[in-house]
This record gives structure tokens, C-alpha cells and sequence, in this order.
């Protein structure tokens, strides 16, 4: 498409006079708006100058939540189960409420009930969110345009966007050319709301795609209750509810343990449990793969289970929710070895790529499992347009219909931090948790000035498994389980610091996860001297 990049807007050369007028009207209303408060409302709701009150206001206080609440208030809320209750009214105000008090009651009700994600010092909880203000800005848009893209006729901005974005995501991780929109081959990608949403979607694809295969041969072959997912138990609980949303009769769980690469799945432990499963009259459906589990961070060998997943006739489903997004990391790239041979790959842009949430980018080979399974065309959505065969209707590659304009966060982030901007982002996660794998291990504080650390009393941890990307498991050296927990209770009572456990090899794993995009090596240093704090209180030291 011709774009015209003028007085800041985008305006298509195919909209001619139109769209030069609305961007000339647009202006000489900024130009001409007054900057006073707005009048009284006549109307139930707001007039457009209460809303642009109301906005700018909501704005200052956003911003002013994440510079300086978010970092100063105790990370966890320490509010009692329904306290909500107690402070808001049982039933809805009859008469419209002025937006000063819905602001009060945001401060006084809202606020002590947060636990602040979007703190860089204290959050290190789970996969460190990443929201930056361009995504921001693009889930306002999102809600403010308020389209409802399910097919391309209902906006094709809406289907338009998706398509180009995510191909751009496409090439900034340097993800295999099947997986790209533009190509000439059956692949594609999608926006969905979730990697739970992609697995249910992926399943199902495979479901269809094995009734298909069997041409009714045999029955049993396309009984759901027959069919086998394989996982291991490192893969994300999400696979296990895509079974029972969709009446897959096993999910097969293949223990992992530190002697494979630090508990990533095996592939001779799935094969044999693929040859259990058929042994026993079960058909092999789905293989989940994942790079950078949730506990650990471990990446699965893609080049051998792709090479399992082809030989049994299973669907390879790659779960890189997390790890998706250190695909740009060209020193990472050996770990995605082999996604050229996989069926489906999803990254969330709500973990790592700056985004909030609900944005995840599924990738697939062939697009037409989905569509055979989803595609659906009542009378009241057929159209020229998609009867033409031309356009991207993506009602037909999602569970619900409707669906937002979700695409725009991610365009805002892609263009205002460029890729650059995205590469040093993720990069700086790795030298934040290098930083604070330093600070565990007391590397460069010995007392004695040499590389030992046996003199040394902050030298209390150790690290469980190699840190992979911005992950960090670490244990307290020399205590019981039982200590290994009061040390995370007491860690998170403190307020200033939010980890939270894993288990691996049925022990207490504790895991700090680095990132943000705020975050600095100040933030780091911060919760290193909790944790040491509250570590050397169960030492008695």
C-alpha cells in the first residue's frame, strides 16, 4: 500500500479528498478546542468533553501509578478476602456518579487491593509482565474505535493490521518462512487470547486433521476418548485443561529430570511413551513442546521430537509462551532448531514483547486443519468479500466470533520502539539476570580477594539449574523444606520483594524472574538485599 506520511497521519493515497478533508477537519478542531473544564452533563454518561476530562485525568493517574505508587506501595496487597464487599455499595448508584468520586473510590477502594505487577524494584513474580505506554495507549484505541473484526468486511483494518504485524513479529524473531502470512504456502498466524486459547485451537486442528487421515478405516481412530496428548510434567497446566475442554481421553505425562538437560523432555522418554499408549489400542494425537518452561526455563530439543512427532503421525505443538520472544537473540537461535518442522508455535506478547494483556501470536503450517475445524458461515455473515475468497476472515481461526482490534498494541510497540529498541529490551532481561546470578553466588565480593567465596557470609544460595534467559532458581544452602518455605513467606511479607516457588525434584525451588522494562540493575541489587536479609534470619546470622 502507498502511504502518505503527512501532519502526523497515516493517510491511504487510494482515500483521495476524502481522507485529506477528515485530517484537515480533525486539526482545525485540535486547533480550535477550548482547554476549560467541562460543563455539567446533561445526559446520562459522558459528552466527548467529559471523556477527554475524565481521559486526561486517568492518564496522569496511570502514569503516576507506575512511576511512583507501584514502586512504593507493598508489592502483594495486604487486603482480607472480601474487603471489597465491605467498602462498596450492595446494589449501583440510581443517579450518575461524578467522576471525582469514581477517582476517590479508585484510590481508596481500588488501590490497597493491587498487588503492583508493574513495579520494577519489587515484582519478580511468575514471567515478569511488560506493558509498556505505547500498548497502552494501543488498548485505549482498541476500546475507543470499539470494531468488532471477526471477518474482514466487519473492518478490514482490523484483519489488515493482524496480517502485517504479525509477520513483521515473524521476521523480528526469524521464524521459518511457512509461518508468514505473505507466503505461498498453507501456513499462517493468528491473534489469540491466550496460549490456553492456542492449545484448545491447536488440538482441535489436530483432531480434525486425524478423523480426516483415517477415511473411517477404523472407527476407534476417531474417538476422542481414544486419543493421547503427550507433555511433560514440566509443560504448562494449560495442556491438561485444553484435554478436558475438549474430551481428549489422556494426556500422557513424561517425567523429566536434571540429568537431561536440566528437565527438559527426552525424547526416548517419548517415544517409549508413545509406544505405551499405542500398545494399548490408543492413538497418538498431539506432542507439546516447550521453549522455556515455566518452572525452570528448560527448552526442548525441537530437532528430535519433531523427528518422533513426524514418525508417529503426531501434531507438534511448541509452547513458547515465554521463551518465543528471545528468538531475536541471534546467540539464542540454536535453542529454536527445528521449528521449521513444527505444526504450531505460539509466543505471548503480553510476557516479554511489551505488550499487555491478552496477545498471543499462534503460528501454524498449514492453516487448513484450523479452518476445517472452525470455519463456520451463517446467513446473517455471508458476504461478497469472503465468498470471494480474497480476504482473512478470522472468526473461522478462533473459538468465539467476535474479536478485538488487538493488533494495534502491538503495532504501537513495534514502531515506537522499533527493533532495535524490542532487541535491547530482551536483551537487557539476560544482563539483569546475569547480574543477579552474580549477587547469589557473591562473585566479585569474596573477602579475601581471590575467587573463593568460603570466607564470605552473604554466600548463603545456589543456584538449582543453570539461569536461563531472565530466570533465576536458587535454593538457601543447608536448610529443610520446611525452612526453604518460611524463607519465601517471609520474602513476600516483607512487602518490598514478590518470588514465588517451584518445585523440581520435589524440592523448593525458588525463582526470580528479572525484566521489566523500567527495570535496572539498581531494581536487581533492591531485591537481592531482601532476599539476603531475610535468608541470613533463617541462618541466624
Amino acid at each position: 500500500m502507498n502511504i502518505n506520511h503527512q501532519n502526523g497521519f497515516y493517510c491511504g493515497i487510494a482515500c483521495g479528498t476524502v481522507c485529506s478533508s477528515l485530517t484537515i477537519f480533525y486539526l482545525y478542531y485540535l486547533n480550535k478546542k477550548s482547554n476549560t473544564p467541562p460543563s455539567s452533563s446533561t445526559v446520562y454518561g459522558d459528552n466527548y468533553e467529559e471523556f477527554e476530562y475524565a481521559g486526561n485525568k486517568l492518564l496522569k493517574w496511570i502514569t503516576n501509578y507506575r512511576e511512583n505508587i507501584a514502586n512504593e506501595a507493598p508489592v502483594i496487597s495486604i487486603v482480607k478476602p472480601n474487603y471489597l464487599t465491605k467498602m462498596l455499595p450492595k446494589i449501583a448508584p440510581k443517579t450518575p456518579e461524578s467522576w471525582d468520586l469514581i477517582f476517590s473510590d479508585l484510590d481508596s477502594a481500588i488501590l490497597p487491593g493491587l498487588t503492583n505487577w508493574e513495579s520494577n524494584k519489587k515484582f519478580f513474580a511468575y514471567f515478569k509482565p511488560h506493558s509498556s505506554y505505547p500498548a497502552v495507549l494501543g488498548e485505549m484505541l482498541c476500546a475507543g474505535i470499539n470494531v468488532m473484526g471477526f471477518d474482514w468486511i466487519a473492518s478490514p483494518a482490523c484483519t489488515e493490521l493482524e496480517v502485517i504485524v504479525l509477520d513483521w513479529l515473524a521476521d523480528f524473531l526469524h521464524l521459518p518462512k511457512q509461518f508468514y502470512n505473505v507466503s505461498n504456502g498453507p501456513g499462517g498466524s493468528v491473534i489469540q487470547g491466550s496460549a490456553g486459547e492456542s492449545a484448545i485451537v491447536a488440538f482441535l486442528a489436530a483432531i480434525v486433521k486425524k478423523q480426516n487421515q483415517n477415511n473411517n478405516n477404523d472407527a476407534s481412530k476417531t474417538y476422542r476418548e481414544n486419543m493421547v496428548v503427550f507433555a511433560s510434567d514440566q509443560t504448562h497446566a494449560i495442556v491438561t485443561k485444553a484435554c478436558m475442554v475438549l474430551g481428549i481421553g489422556h494426556c500422557h505425562i513424561i517425567e523429566t529430570n536434571d540429568s537431561y538437560h536440566h528437565y527438559a523432555l527426552d525424547p526416548s522418554s517419548l517415544e517409549q511413551a508413545i509406544e505405551s499408549e499405542i500398545a494399548l489400542g490408543r492413538v497418538p494425537l498431539v506432542v507439546v513442546a516447550t521453549t522455556g518452561t515455566t518452572s525452570s526455563c528448560a527448552f526442548d530439543n525441537l530437532i528430535d521430537i519433531s523427528t518422533i512427532s513426524k514418525k508417529y503421525e503426531c501434531w507438534l505443538h511448541v509452547d513458547a509462551a515465554y521463551g518465543g520472544a528471545y528468538a531475536c537473540i541471534p546467540e539464542l537461535a540454536p535453542l529454536f532448531n527445528g521449528l521449521s518442522e513444527v505444526d504450531s508455535f505460539v509466543v505471548n506478547c503480553h510476557k516479554k514483547l511489551l505488550c499487555p494483556f491478552d496477545i498471543c501470536a499462534m503460528y501454524v503450517s498449514d492453516r487448513k486443519p484450523i479452518l476445517t475445524a472452525l470455519s463456520l458461515q451463517p446467513e446473517y455473515l455471508r458476504n461478497s468479500a469472503s465468498e470471494s475468497g480474497a480476504v482473512v476472515d478470522y472468526e473461522h481461526w478462533q473459538l468465539p466470533l467476535g474479536r478485538r482490534f488487538r493488533a494495534l498494541k502491538l503495532w504501537f510497540v513495534m514502531r515506537r520502539y522499533g527493533k532495535d529498541g524490542l532487541l535491547k529490551h530482551i536483551q537487557d532481561s539476560l544482563d539483569h539476570s546475569a547480574y543477579f546470578e552474580d549477587l547469589l553466588l557473591c562473585r566479585g565480593k569474596s573477602t579475601n580477594n581471590t575467587n573463593t567465596n568460603t570466607n564470605n557470609p552473604d554466600d548463603i544460595f545456589e543456584l538449582v539449574v543453570p539461569v536461563s534467559l531472565s530466570l533465576v532458581c536458587f535454593r538457601l544452602k543447608n536448610v529443610t523444606e520446611e525452612q526453604q518455605q518460611k524463607l519465601l513467606n517471609n520474602i513476600k511479607n516483607t512487602g518490598d520483594c514478590f518470588i514465588i516457588h517451584t518445585k523440581l525434584n520435589k524440592q523448593i525451588v525458588l525463582r526470580l524472574a528479572c525484566g521489566g522494562i523500567e527495570q535496572s540493575n539498581d531494581d536487581i541489587k533492591y531485591a537481592y538485599n531482601v532476599i539476603l536479609k531475610e535468608g541470613k534470619k533463617i541462618l541466624n546470622m
